[in-house]
């Protein structure tokens, strides 16, 4: 039946709630327990439409406002729902029913079935979606979709879901079982030295991986294509590494989005790493208190409980650290920021941040454009014009994190 409808994604007045994550791509496009969301819904081989942030819409990723046939039935879904590969059943079970629907997920609207899309506006925008969708006066379903509502529950919902999307990736992929556990693609190369633990779960390695000599695998791991592991590390449970990294050092329970690396000594745990980020030799993070008790994160001055024991850091994509940064327990790292020292508090966008110096400065957007630049061409990537419009959109849409209290960051 999902081949008879369309599906929707949508970006609600929610995001900024998010921030440092989706400000250099859309939600959906954020790797979670193993894949984004879009990767999720491939398998329904359903046609796809966006309702995207006004920044974001642009060519690359075939957005725009609403621009979808409305001659057949449609879901409406969240771009902040978890790729939880459990409701691609849940979205073929309302597509046969063909019963029209709203479901819920907290305060946000986290999916709409509309059997005729035509009593949508003709104009739909993220800031104005969920009160078209409330307006309609839907049938409200029981909870069917959980969304990803704050920064530090991209970690939360990783690890409720890894293993079981662990377990589809390998049943929907091509893969080779060198040994129990092990599931390899092609090209993959081990060194012989490599101890694998597969007791406590799966192990993938996608095609062109590579591990190096002395090092420790832990499953439940996947470790995306072309990207590798440095001599003598621990790559530990719970882990998902994006395509086309290098880790070292030591990992647990933390995600590594796409041409990030971490090759050197120091602990990364229970912790999200945007796309393109640098994290230095012997920077560590802190993911457990003194106290063992729960981790609480400050957002823009809001305290809120995590019900986590275990929470490292969020870093945002296109962040640097230093050799031997340190970060407390809980701390948010916003995109196109460098780190020095010790970080002890929440760290704007675009900031370089040595705080323990008594250097805390902005960074103008021409340096990062400069800096990007010089990344891109070390991977072989060309940097465009969209690419440099976007840093300068995400860089005005950041401004205000960068006054903190009465204090102004010096430029």
């Amino acid at each position: 039946m999902t081949d008879t409808m369309n599906i929707v994604l949508f970006e609600d007045s929610f995001c900024d709630a998010l921030h440092p994550l989706g400000l250099f791509q859309p939600l959906h496009e954020i790797s979670l327990g193993g894949m984004t969301l879009v990767q999720m819904l491939a398998h329904l081989a359903t046609p796809t439409g966006f309702i995207l942030r006004s920044h974001l819409q642009q060519d690359a990723f075939s957005g725009g406002n609403a621009d979808f046939p409305r001659d057949r039935p449609t879901l409406l879904l969240n771009s902040s729902v978890v790729p939880n590969t459990a409701y691609l059943e849940t979205i073929r079970r309302i597509a046969q029913s063909g019963t029209p629907m709203l479901a819920t997920s907290g305060n946000r609207v986290a999916a709409a079935f509309l059997p005729d899309p035509a009593v949508l506006p003709p104009h739909l925008y993220p800031e104005t979606i969920a009160s078209a969708l409330l307006e309609l006066n839907l049938p409200l379903a029981e909870p069917l979709f959980t969304t990803v509502d704050w920064p530090h529950e991209v970690v939360k919902h990783h690890l409720d879901v890894f293993e079981a999307n662990l377990q589809f990736i390998i049943e929907h992929g091509a893969f080779q079982q060198p040994k129990e556990g092990l599931f390899t693609g092609e090209n993959v190369t081990i060194c012989p030295s490599c101890i694998i633990d597969t007791s406590k779960g799966p192990i993938v390695l996608e095609s062109g991986v590579q591990i190096g000599h002395f090092t420790f695998l832990q499953g439940p791991l996947y470790i995306g294509a072309r990207s590798r592991v440095i001599d003598y590390s621990a790559i530990k449970e719970c882990t998902a590494v994006a395509s086309i990294c290098k880790v070292g050092g030591e990992v647990e329970a933390s995600l590594i989005s796409k041409y990030s690396n971490k090759q050197h000594h120091g602990f990364l745990g229970h912790s999200f790493v945007g796309e393109w980020v640098n994290i230095g030799a012997g920077t560590s993070t802190s993911d457990l208190k003194n106290t063992y008790g729960m981790v609480r994160m400050n957002y823009r001055g809001r305290k809120v409980d995590t019900g986590m024991q275990f929470m490292g850091s969020i870093l945002g994509d296109y962040v640097k650290s230093a050799v031997n940064t340190s970060l407390y327990t809980g701390k948010v790292v916003g995109v196109c920021s460098m780190l020095y020292g010790t970080v002890s508090c929440n760290v704007p966008s675009f900031t370089s941040h040595a705080k323990a110096f008594g250097q805390v400065v902005g960074i103008g957007v021409d340096q990062v454009i400069k800096t990007q630049n010089r990344m891109f061409s070390r991977r072989g990537v060309t940097q465009t014009m969209r690419d440099i419009t976007l840093l300068h959109s995400i860089y005005d849409l950041t401004m205000p994190e960068r006054v903190l209290g009465e204090d102004q960051i010096n430029f």
